[in-house]
This record gives C-alpha cells, structure tokens and sequence, in this order.
C-alpha cells in the first residue's frame, strides 16, 4: 500500500488501514480530478487551522 502519514501538532497519528485507505483514496482521486499535467507521485497538504472560526463555541 502507498504509505499515508498524518501529523496533528508534530506528533503521528496512528491510523490502521481503513481510515489509511480512505485518506489515500479522497486525496489521490481530489488531486487526479484536478487535470494535472503529470502524474501525481508525492502529495503534502498542510492544514493550518486558525483559533478563530474553527467550529468551537
């Protein structure tokens, strides 16, 4: 399997195959729906998620 690292504040996240497949999944087909010109071979996303606005009450 391709290899899917997660990381909320510098620190792993463990994840065990089913959420691993489905986050390689989403993002492989988010990224092949875009029309790239090239294969895509490495992905980084970086979230940075601000205070303000983030859901909390």
């Amino acid at each position: 399997m391709d290899k899917v690292i997660i990381k909320v504040n510098g620190k792993d996240v463990k994840l065990k195959d089913f959420p691993k497949r489905v986050t390689h999944n989403v993002i492989v087909g988010l990224i092949k729906s875009l029309n790239l010109e090239e294969e895509p071979e490495d992905i980084v996303i970086h979230v940075k998620v601000s205070k303000e606005g983030n859901g909390s009450s």
